[in-house]
């Protein structure tokens, strides 16, 4: 096992800052950011208007806040590791072998969470974001 090199990669970040409309609300701005978090309520949907009717309308001066302060999306948690040795097979050739994992730990990154307040999924996350799954590639590099 001589000659054998190890790598690897450890990524944090937290998710970005939801964004909300312009929409009616009643109750305390605190309240919203609390709770578990989960897929099904990320954040507490009670005290918003979930009426269409009632909400505002384009004439309407914006009162609630574009962002609640530490309320944000799934965030990155990934982690990556890399294994290569070289093979010498001669005076001057040699082949280098190498293992390359992405996100090793298959860890799933959320999609934001459905901001509209008159959905039936308002709160909720319906879906993955684009990152990838687990990925191992495996890479063979002859040198001469």
């Amino acid at each position: 096992m001589g000659g054998l090199q190890i790598a690897g990669s450890y990524e944090w970040q937290p998710g970005p800052l939801l964004n909300f409309g312009n929409l009616f609300f009643y109750g305390n701005l605190n309240d919203i950011n609390s709770g578990t978090g989960t897929l099904d309520r990320w954040f507490n949907t009670d005290g918003f208007e979930r009426v269409a009717s009632k909400g505002p309308a384009a004439f309407h001066r914006r009162v609630f806040p574009t962002r609640i302060s530490g309320l944000r999306q799934d965030m990155t948690n990934q982690l990556n590791a890399t294994a290569q040795r070289d093979f010498k097979l001669g005076e001057r050739l040699s082949i280098q072998a190498r293992v390359d994992a992405i996100n090793v730990t298959n860890r799933s990154q959320f999609d934001a969470p459905d901001m509209n307040p008159y959905s039936t999924n308002f709160g909720k996350i319906v879906q993955q974001t684009a990152a990838s799954n687990r990925v191992l590639q495996i890479v063979g590099r002859f040198r001469f």
